[in-house]
């Protein structure tokens, strides 16, 4: 997952005839009386799920909307439940034990039973059941009732809930299936509900809407890595297929990264002195006809849009307003930049956990202090960072006193000494491609998404092709804890230091709020906030 990682103004009395709308369908129905709950606090049950709870609000990342308030209950009537009237969401306790039962997956557990409810209320999924008890004597809150629709509401809950676990770093829970029959099991429930699809029905929807999350998830992944080589057109498109899905600030701040990162192919060579912090939270047809200042310009203001839309869901996400800092330097608004991120990116950062943004945030005043000619200041900006582990900072100080960069070493010639992960070339593989068409994707009518989950014991394939250009990228990347070592002895765990000393310094990385991907020629490696390796793919784009 390269995001470090994987966001209405809702009145609770609205609702008032419409307290239950949880993930079964219980004892408690929609409209029924509603009253206070025996809740549970300060034990280690509740501490555990409000932490999963208050993750995956902020992986959700939209304040738009009040955020309603948590609870553990002792009751066993509805599973898990949102009041609309308390603006509260509930989870029972014999639910809480159900997940636990999953062992290492109990917090995976919990995130997609209380993803779900926040899903629904997010969604507005109890709008028409609102309207239709407010207005029940016209003839169209009649229309709306016959059209409810229970389970494509469930269904949805599972799909969105799912990514919003996954974006809460909670990874694919795929186990739905199971944890239902459980929890029918755990409360004595029959498989046939009236009014609701069998338990055998929700079991096969469970599974085929998994189905539908890891794809999403994939081509979210995708999307991450062709912006981290460079493949900016094709990574929009990506995004853009996400976004139609998923609403989230992560997706409007990258595709707003991706464009500016666009950009800066047109500003001339040497224009550009120092590398700008831009944080990736893990050829555009309007452009033509226009000159290189044009066409950045517009790009650039196509970015400030996507940076504010993820400001608009979360005032409080630091890397927009540091990216949007940075926009504004690019477009030679020195004031806004040094607004943006001395005045907002700063200090919301500092205020919100987000270490890294603060640092980066230093790095970008002192290019500007840089461009203003008070190099005393900039030294004393990239010191300040580099001292703290930013990695640009310490280039950007090198570039400023006119030191030399250790240059990327050239991969040793030879097929035996081509770099491999589970033993598989990317040469090799794609001489005879494999993949599964069932997890295929058509993002237009020119660019597929293709894709081996189980290329090899510890990695995945993805395969971008591309009709109109004829090209097709492949990325070979490694599963979280994937032991092996690539042909210069570099495996998990190891340093940004040890990963300079085997391959020189990386022309080209990319920030991320908790750490940074540096970007070889044929491979890229996925550092941590610590500057650990996590994971790293071997890469190449080949002509169809």
């Amino acid at each position: 997952m390269l995001c470090l990682l994987l966001q209405i103004t809702v009145l609770a009395g609205a609702f008032a005839q419409n307290r239950g709308f949880g993930t079964l369908p219980l004892a408690l129905k929609p409209g029924a009386p509603g009253e206070a709950r025996p809740k549970m606090e300060n034990n280690p049950k509740y501490e555990q799920a409000l932490k999963v709870y208050n993750r995956l609000v902020a992986a959700r990342g939209d304040f738009r909307y009040p955020v309603p308030a948590f609870s553990l209950c002792r009751e066993e009537r509805s599973v898990a439940y949102m009041d609309y009237d308390r603006l509260e969401i509930m989870l029972e306790e014999k639910a809480f034990d159900v997940c636990a039962g999953f062992g290492n997956a109990a917090e995976s557990a919990i995130a997609f039973l209380l993803g779900h409810e926040l899903t629904h209320y997010y969604e507005k999924h109890a709008w028409r059941r609102g309207f239709v008890s407010e207005f029940k004597d016209l003839k169209i809150g009649m229309t709306i009732d016959s059209l409810v629709d229970d389970a494509a509401n469930e269904t949805e809950a599972d799909y969105l809930g799912g990514f919003l676990a996954y974006s809460a770093g909670y990874g694919m829970f795929d186990r739905g299936a199971e944890m239902i029959r459980k929890l029918y099991t755990a409360y004595g429930l029959p498989e046939q509900l009236p009014g609701y699809p069998a338990l055998a029905d929700r079991e096969v929807m469970s599974r085929r809407t998994a189905e539908k999350l890891a794809r999403l998830v994939e081509v979210f992944e995708m999307a991450n890595l062709l912006t981290a080589t460079g493949n900016y057109a094709e990574a929009c498109q990506y995004y853009r297929f996400v976004l139609m899905e998923y609403q989230s600030r992560e997706i409007y701040n990258n595709l707003g990264v991706t464009l500016v990162l666009d950009a800066l192919q047109y500003f001339k060579t040497g224009e550009l002195k120092f590398r700008y912090p831009l944080e990736l939270d893990l050829n555009s047809s309007a452009i033509r006809g226009l000159d290189m200042a044009g066409a950045r310009n517009l790009l650039l203001r196509q970015a400030l849009q996507h940076f504010d839309a993820a400001i608009s869901l979360d005032p409080n996400y630091a890397p927009a307003y540091l990216n949007k800092a940075c926009a504004f330097a690019l477009l030679g608004d020195a004031k806004r930049a040094r607004f943006y991120a001395g005045e907002e990116a700063q200090p919301i950062a500092q205020q919100n956990n987000y270490a890294k943004t603060a640092l980066d945030a230093a790095v970008l005043l002192g290019i500007l202090e840089a461009d203003q000619g008070n190099t005393e200041q900039a030294k004393q900006l990239f010191q300040h960072a580099a001292a703290g582990g930013s990695a640009v900072a310490a280039v950007n100080l090198r570039l400023l006193n006119k030191e030399p960069l250790a240059m990327e070493r050239s991969s040793t010639p030879g097929p035996q000494k081509a770099e491999k992960i589970d033993g598989q070339s990317l040469a090799a593989i794609a001489d005879n491609a494999r993949f599964d068409p069932d997890r295929s994707v058509a993002l237009s009518k020119d660019l597929s998404f293709h894709q081996n989950p189980e290329q090899g014991a510890n990695s995945r394939l993805f395969i971008s092709q591309n009709e109109r250009t004829k090209m097709t990228t492949f990325f070979h990347i490694t599963v979280s804890g994937y032991t092996g070592k690539t042909i210069r002895q570099i495996g998990l765990g190891d340093d940004r230091s040890a990963i300079v000393s085997a391959y020189g310094e990386a022309q080209r990385t990319i920030e991320t709020p908790f750490g940074q991907i540096m970007v070889y020629k044929r491979i890229l490696f996925i550092l941590d906030a610590n500057g650990k390796l996590t994971r790293w793919a071997n890469y190449h784009q080949f002509l169809m």
